[in-house]
């Protein structure tokens, strides 16, 4: 059901996802412009002398994401006002050819994830019922795991999906999902109970907790790692539980 009956609940989703430095350079970049925009119309400032300086929002929301910790958010966001700046004599202009030459290097993070999970010890030793592979390519796979000692797992997904459901699945104290998403999509349904730790890096993409946070003390863990780059991993209780 929805969360209506559980304010708390919903409070707490929703502050998961709120940046109130966001909220407050949006606010001052909106009282900017209506001042500028009136005084442009009582003639005593050209607006167009100061509207040129609109890529300071964008430096602005970026250093906005620092204190959330969202490192890869707040580097482009900045990257893009610097581009965009008028030219400074003490600022060496940037070019978009600039910034897109070095999208192929996104490629090659995703090579160094896989590795890394290729060399890992996550579920090296788990058996077969209690853990899962999982690997998507240009298509899309769905696992699904009932053990009560869940081992942990690894997903792939490469301008695919993946959809792994442990609804039915136990931990015993922790346990490690490895990750990565590359143009493409995971999504994760556990249960309720369990507690989420995100350790995921997201490249131009983006992690989703959807879990209603109600985890106790001492719940089982679930640890996510690796990496989203250009695509998304999404974390949810299955439908009806």
């Amino acid at each position: 059901m929805f969360d209506d009956r559980n304010p708390s609940r919903s409070t707490r989703r929703r502050n998961r996802g709120d940046n109130p430095w966001a909220r407050l350079v949006w606010g001052c970049a909106i009282l900017a412009a209506g001042i500028i925009g009136w005084l442009d119309h009582t003639g005593q400032l050209h607006a167009s002398d100061y509207f040129e300086w609109w890529p300071l929002i964008l430096i602005a929301m970026g250093l906005a994401h620092l204190p959330q910790r969202q490192w890869v958010s707040a580097a482009v966001m900045c990257a893009l006002g610097i581009l965009f700046l008028p030219e400074l004599p003490f600022l060496p202009h940037m070019r978009l050819s600039m910034i897109l030459g070095v999208w192929p290097l996104l490629i090659s993070a995703g090579g160094v994830t896989l590795i890394r999970q290729a060399l890992g010890q996550t579920a090296t030793n788990a058996r077969r019922d209690n853990s899962f592979h999982s690997v998507a390519v240009m298509g899309g796979v769905g696992r699904g795991v009932a053990s009560s000692d869940f081992a942990g797992g690894d997903a792939v997904a490469v301008m695919g999906g993946c959809e792994i459901n442990l609804a039915a699945a136990k931990i015993a104290s922790e346990t490690v999902i490895d990750v990565l998403a590359f143009w493409g999509g995971i999504e994760i349904h556990v249960p309720r109970g369990w507690r989420i730790e995100n350790q995921v890096l997201a490249i131009l993409g983006g992690v989703v907790d959807k879990t209603d946070g109600n985890a106790p003390a001492g719940a089982p863990t679930l640890i996510l790692r690796g990496s989203a780059i250009m695509g998304g991993v999404e974390i949810r209780h299955p439908k009806g539980l």
